[in-house]
């Protein structure tokens, strides 16, 4: 093998390697505001602080500031298999159930009491969060959901809740809007990334 083509495929499998950075095409929880200039995303509302965009693959992306810098972040996923990959992680929208979160993490990390499941006419929404060993102190906020007409059971709720919505937030800022009431797994711990 000549050194160029070992160059080559060294490479080519960094490309192929998740990457460890926390953010959302790029935005970083309490990057500055001037960095939603850069996105090349059609904005499709404005709601106060929070502006939503379109992504390539046709889910949202809506993004809140606060005080000049990003506190929020979350993904939307519209339901089109053509979307199924979020923003953030190698999870897949509406296939990456709650059980295989709680085993990539190994705990199921914690919830806020005003935030822990929604029941709607059509689903069971849960929301689960995680928070990430870094200096940021972002949290993962992962909702799955699973249709009423399942026969939901205590027991098999993880393996049929697949994941609809992804957020990375700033805890400050979760604690300031959903409060500071929350319920943490036994086996809690931060989640490397």
């Amino acid at each position: 093998m000549t050194v160029k083509l070992i160059y080559t495929i060294l490479f080519a499998g960094t490309l192929l390697l998740p990457s460890s950075e926390i953010a959302m095409l790029g935005i970083k929880i309490n990057a500055p505001k001037k960095v939603l200039e850069n996105l090349k995303l059609e904005q499709i509302a404005m709601d106060g602080n929070t502006q939503k965009f379109r992504t390539e693959n046709g889910n949202d992306f809506s993004i809140t500031v606060d005080k000049g810098k990003v506190v929020f972040m979350e993904n939307d996923w519209l339901q089109d298999e053509k979307g199924v990959k979020p923003l953030f992680s190698n999870f897949r929208f509406g296939e990456t159930s709650l059980k295989d979160i709680r085993a990539k993490f190994s705990t199921n990390g914690f919830t806020y009491n005003s935030q822990r499941m929604i029941r709607t006419k059509t689903h069971v929404i849960l929301f689960n969060c995680f928070e990430f060993d870094s200096e940021n102190k972002e949290v993962l906020v992962t909702i799955t959901k699973v249709p009423l007409q399942q026969n939901i059971t205590e027991k098999n709720i993880a393996s049929l809740a697949t994941l609809d919505a992804l957020m990375i937030a700033d805890q400050k800022y979760l604690d300031k809007i959903w409060g500071k009431d929350k319920a943490y797994d036994p086996q809690f711990k931060k989640i490397q990334w």
